[in-house]
């Protein structure tokens, strides 16, 4: 019997943030170019949730799944806790939450590697940044011990480096070290005299918004300042996240594409 497949990307969902709006745009743009059948829905806050958004795929008669995560890296996110949200014990099996069966399977989130390094760099570029300028990559931070967090910041960072940026420091909001105030710290005592800060976060939100900003000494939902580090004013210009950049919507529709055999 033939299956009737359909996309499900799952966000976080916000109370205070443009994460709604970067979802949808993605799944308007993945629709126009032709992938049948997307659907959106959010871990928390958010409306549809993952589990209404299931539903209603279900009511539509939709029994193969793939789940398309909107997230930076994999953890125990989106290795557990939204197949959980699903009736499922992993990423990938039958569930009968929804008054039928129904086929889930999870992809990977983007994670390390050339994709998410690239949009940083091509957001250094428009900013302006110079080689010579220091480049603070932000990470959320984790206590997942499994979670590819540190690793897609850690290797951001590197790439950066290797991109030729000379002075790049990576930092986490919250659970693990180097924290914002010490990476910023850090680039002050290499001597440079412009920061630009780069947000390795899917959207806007209370962390990049607040929590950040703070921590470096800029005003809250700003694009920067000016701060006093290594006893000397340094100009930080902080950026805005990866967001609905084109090339996250290219790497999802190959997945979808793959799925569909189109």
């Amino acid at each position: 019997m033939l299956m009737t497949k359909g996309i499900l990307i799952a966000g976080y969902g916000t109370r205070k943030g443009n994460l709604e709006e970067v979802m949808e745009k993605q799944a308007a743009r993945m629709r126009a170019r032709g992938i049948p059948e997307v659907h959106i829905g959010y871990f928390r806050v958010s409306s549809p949730s993952i589990p209404e958004a299931a539903a209603e795929m279900a009511a539509a008669g939709i029994d193969d799944v793939l789940v398309i995560p909107y997230y930076i890296a994999e953890g125990k996110m989106t290795r557990s806790l939204i197949p959980e949200k699903l009736g499922l014990p992993c990423s990938y099996g039958v569930t009968e939450k929804f008054g039928r069966p129904m086929k889930v399977r999870t992809a990977p989130a983007f994670g390390a590697g050339d994709l998410l390094a690239s949009i940083l760099c091509d957001k250094l570029a428009d900013a302006g940044a110079s080689k010579d300028d220091g480049i603070l990559v932000l990470g959320h931070g984790t206590l997942d011990p499994l979670s590819g967090n540190t690793e897609a910041v850690a290797d951001a960072e590197n790439r950066l480096r290797r991109y030729g940026f000379r002075h790049v420091a990576h930092a986490y909001n919250e659970f693990n070290e180097p924290s914002v105030a010490d990476a910023v710290s850090a680039l002050a005592v290499e001597g440079v005299g412009r920061i630009v800060a780069v947000p390795m976060f899917i959207a806007m939100g209370l962390h990049l918004g607040e929590e950040i900003p703070e921590q470096i000494g800029i005003p809250p939902y700003s694009d920067g300042g000016e701060i006093e580090a290594g006893g000397r004013r340094i100009r930080v210009d902080y950026l805005r996240p990866v967001e609905d950049d084109p090339r996250l919507c290219d790497a999802m529709i190959k997945i979808a594409r793959d799925f569909y055999g189109m």
